[in-house]
């Protein structure tokens, strides 16, 4: 992951909280979890403010200010990516804790899932957007051929501006999606140019269509995170993996979804839908398979399936985890000649990659102490490390098995 200093630095900040990089939304796809185990984030707010996150980091402008607002910093990348910052900066956050003599917060295995699937969906919410932008891409678009805002633009389809709900980014998309393929004839017919959008240019015009509205109500769902777990139905109900696969699981007339980058918000993903849309639309007619119109909280779940898989890691090897364990743990834990690591025992065979970082991270202090008196070098990792070390943890009881 490239970037700059500055940056780099923010999201080892940001790490400080995002302790783990396992979540409940899941695991790498060979292993026994799903990545549409996706809980509810809300319960993760409960577990930042109760273990005392709040005391050095804030949530849009709710909490301390020793650290970075998580709200407003968000960080896009994997969740190994996020153990391995979180455990390279574990030195600093002790030193910082110890100097405001804030408690180390323990977690078990649930506070962690909860506070990581919480810290994650407020990139998943995405950006507030520009409005100054958002009303030039009405024009650029071509949007104000067919629809007037405030007064001014088409009468082909609706006055966008007269609606008395707030127009989410959700619902924006969804009827997008949904009327596509409408638009399409008109296009043709009129030699318009159907828009396409990169970056945040979705969420620019929503915010730019919002300027012209004085919405009396919101309605229920505009702020949907979704359901992982229904997305994942949904995808085979609707027909997605007529096409597509997740894993290899599906179809393989369009790229397997594991393939594919997620890692933005749930507008930009809906945005990317909206650009394949001709060219999937042409290929349903192809396979005769029927186009998936979708409620507003459907396509939050779908979108949150395809969020959740865009948090995958690539999994790792046990024989470079276990030359990790020589290079870097070997300083405080015994390691034989076959790589084992007896001392290591006790967190041998695990199950999924959350169990690893509830251990590294409970025993960070205790860590910590040992690294000083001996005086070692704090072991830094990268995601892939993190990948390889867990293989190797994993691998550890299955090896004690055979040798017995």
């Amino acid at each position: 992951m490239s970037c700059s200093s500055e940056a780099a630095a923010d999201k080892r900040l940001v790490a400080l909280i995002l302790l783990a990089a396992l979540i409940a939304i899941g695991v790498p796809s060979s292993h026994a979890d799903d990545p549409a185990q996706s809980a509810t984030p809300w319960p993760g707010h409960d577990v930042f403010q109760n273990k005392g996150c709040a005391q050095c980091h804030s949530i849009h402008g709710k909490g301390g200010d020793e650290g970075p607002d998580l709200g407003e910093k968000r960080f896009y990348g994997t969740r190994l990516q996020l153990a391995a910052l979180m455990w390279n900066h574990v030195p600093e956050m002790l030193e910082q804790m110890e100097k405001h003599k804030y408690e180390f917060p323990r977690l078990n295995g649930e506070e962690m899932g909860e506070l990581i699937t919480y810290l994650c969906y407020q990139r998943y919410a995405g950006e507030e957007g520009n409005e100054r932008t958002g009303r030039k891409l009405l024009r650029k678009k071509n949007c104000i051929l067919c629809h007037a805002f405030g007064g001014e633009g088409g009468d082909i389809g609706p006055d966008i501006s007269n609606s008395d709900e707030y127009l989410s980014p959700l619902k924006m998309v969804t009827s997008m999606w949904n009327h596509g393929p409408d638009m399409m004839p008109y296009f043709q017919e009129h030699d318009v140019k159907r828009p396409t959008f990169k970056h945040d240019e979705i969420i620019d015009l929503a915010a730019g269509i919002r300027s012209y509205m004085q919405p009396t109500k919101v309605p229920v769902g505009s702020h949907n995170l979704g359901d992982a777990a229904n997305g994942k139905v949904l995808l085979r109900e609707k027909g997605c993996l007529h096409c597509h696969a997740v894993s290899g699981d599906g179809g393989d007339i369009a790229p397997d979804f594991t393939d594919l980058e997620f890692d933005c918000s749930v507008t930009e993903i809906a945005g990317r839908m909206w650009n394949h849309g001709p060219k999937m639309w042409d290929s349903m007619k192809e396979e005769n398979v029927a186009f998936p119109a979708l409620a507003v909280s459907e396509m939050a779940d779908l979108i949150a399936y395809l969020f959740a898989i865009g948090l995958e890691d690539r999994l790792g090897n046990p024989e470079n985890g276990a030359h990790i364990v020589q290079k870097e743990c070997s300083g405080c834990h015994a390691v034989t000649d076959g790589g084992v690591a007896p001392e290591m025992e006790s967190v041998a065979g695990m199950k999924s990659p959350l169990e690893m970082i509830v251990a590294m991270w409970n025993h960070a202090p205790e860590i910590r102490k040992k690294q000083i008196q001996k005086h070692v070098a704090w072991p830094e990792l990268n995601d892939r490390q993190m990948a390889h070390l867990f293989a190797y943890l994993k691998s550890v009881e299955t090896n004690q098995k055979v040798a017995e």
